[in-house]
């Protein structure tokens, strides 16, 4: 799956050449994206900057206009508390509203810390540290954990936390990070959640999906 999904979906050639974000900034706009699209994620973080330039001003923000500058991304009502909590426990913590100790930091060290906060789950926390912080993960999201069970990596009834899980020993080392690219183009084009278009999936032979229905 690795090597015909990045053959397919380049996903490799683009993690060597991407700019990596800053970690705060990344997990602040992936709390954001939880649950909605990424139009309006985008729409959400963007106001929130424009109105609170800083990290310490979306800090020291009335919760209210917190809300408020982030409603189109949607639970405003969970988001705004979860990232303010989060900016006053680094405040406290770090002594800055930095996130850049992450790094040194090993994978399982950046999730055990960062999934101990209400709103940061382990795909949020894991897409943080293997974009921002360049570690050797693969978060599971929608898409992702909809081709581990249709392929017959997962069963049905595993949930995306045991996915991450069963799923990190089988990747091949140092290409995490890519491979999580490659699925998300992967489940947007071909293996959709709806009309999956098998005909042209690189991966069928594998799939215990196409197979039943074969």
């Amino acid at each position: 799956m690795v090597r015909r999904l990045d053959k397919q979906f380049g996903g490799e050639a683009w993690d060597k050449k991407r700019i990596p974000p800053d970690p705060l900034d990344d997990l602040m706009r992936t709390i954001l994206s939880q649950n909605t699209t990424d139009e309006n994620r985008d729409r959400g973080y963007h106001t929130l900057r424009d109105r609170y330039p800083t990290w310490e001003a979306v800090m020291k923000a009335p919760l209210a206009k917190v809300k408020d500058a982030i409603r189109i991304a949607g639970l405003a009502n969970q988001k705004g508390p979860a990232m303010q909590g989060f900016l006053r426990w680094l405040q406290e913590e770090r002594g800055a509203l930095s996130l850049d100790f992450l790094k040194g930091l090993s994978g399982e060290e950046g999730i055990g810390l960062l999934v101990q906060h209400k709103g940061i789950g382990i795909k949020t926390a894991s897409i943080v540290l293997a974009f921002a912080c360049g570690k050797d993960l693969c978060a599971v999201d929608t898409h992702v954990h909809r081709i581990l069970r249709r392929v017959g990596i997962i069963d049905e009834r595993c949930g995306r936390e045991k996915a991450h899980t069963i799923l990190a020993p089988l990747i091949p080392k140092g290409k995490a990070r890519s491979f999580h690219v490659n699925l998300i183009d992967f489940g947007k084009t071909v293996c959709q959640a709806r009309n999956p278009k098998c005909d042209v999936c690189p991966i069928s032979h594998r799939c215990a999906y196409f197979q039943q229905a074969g």
